[in-house]
């Protein structure tokens, strides 16, 4: 009984001395870890969580006047796309949407110059994916134009138009971020703070003309609508042959083209600033590879060798 007794003190005595571990490691391993979230715990009580309500953020070239400056006038996209030899299509063949081109060619008569219209949208699609789109866009007259812009009118009065502008973005300079980033509708960035405002696209919008052709139209949809509850004006649309005294002809869209469309950003969303974030963004990862290396680097240390002393 004695024996066994002193076999198993001796055994024990054994164990916790293969076992025993130096007083520093311990108190690494357990109070390293506890630092960092000790130093964690202090810093986010010393800072405060700020809420920015919605608010403006316009700064100096951000305003975009529609027709000026990097936006071209009617007239000027025109001439482009008559020197260019490209065209502005329109769809579908309706009364009204010729109607609209011999009403707007009085104040822009380069307009009939560079118009095609096509029977629908379908149509114009169909063009536009051949092999025979632009094939001879340098030919005077040629039938296989290259499509600048589309305007597309899904409703064309008398009380509600509908209308899309379709553009040919393949003039955009070397920089310029896909055509797909200008308006992001369903993309994984979609509800991303973006602090401040990204002018590219709209860069996009004016310097395409994308704003100018719209301002056109709406021009001439909003005196066609009021037309329509005035029985007091009469327009008769003057044939081609009477294309010489259309410039005497008041047709009211030359009067109503307000001179000063400015294209403002939209001022930047509620949100909320987490300054404990901002802070440890920049110094986490030290944190945690002094915290956590040496407890972890120790544990697979010793899994090694209670492996290795196992197999001996």
């Amino acid at each position: 009984m004695g024996t066994a007794r002193s076999q198993l003190k001796a055994m024990l005595r054994k164990n916790w001395l293969l076992k025993i571990r130096h007083p520093f490691i311990t108190s690494a391993e357990i109070l390293l870890p506890t630092v960092v979230m000790l130093l964690l715990i202090a810093v986010r009580t010393q800072v405060d969580t700020q809420i920015h309500p919605a608010q403006p953020y316009i700064r100096e070239g951000m305003l975009v006047e529609v027709g000026k400056g990097i936006s071209p006038s009617f007239q000027q996209v025109l001439e482009l796309l008559l020197a260019k030899g490209e065209y502005l299509a329109f769809a579908p063949d309706t009364e009204e949407t010729r109607k609209m081109i011999n009403l707007m060619s009085m104040k822009f008569p380069l307009l009939k110059q560079v118009t095609r219209v096509y029977k629908d949208e379908l149509a114009l699609d169909t063009y536009i994916r051949s092999g025979l789109y632009g094939t001879c866009n340098q030919v005077k007259n040629c039938s296989n134009p290259k499509i600048k812009g589309a305007v597309v009118f899904h409703e064309q009065g008398p009380l509600q138009f509908d209308y899309s502008i379709r553009l040919n973005h393949t003039w955009a300079f070397s920089g310029f971020p896909d055509v797909k980033s200008i308006m992001d509708v369903n993309g994984p960035y979609l509800n991303d703070l973006e602090l401040g405002v990204n002018i590219v696209p709209t860069m996009q919008y004016s310097f395409s003309g994308f704003l100018t052709l719209q301002q056109v139209l709406d021009a001439f949809i909003i005196v066609s609508a009021q037309q329509n509850y005035s029985t007091s004006q009469n327009i008769e649309i003057p044939s081609v042959q009477s294309s010489d005294n259309a410039s005497s002809l008041k047709f009211p869209l030359m009067q109503f083209s307000p001179s000063n469309i400015r294209i403002a950003p939209f001022p930047t969303r509620e949100y909320t600033d987490d300054e404990f974030q901002s802070i440890i963004k920049k110094v986490m990862g030290v944190l945690y590879l002094l915290g956590f290396l040496y407890p972890i680097s120790r544990l697979i240390s010793f899994s090694v060798f209670e492996k290795v002393w196992n197999r001996k």
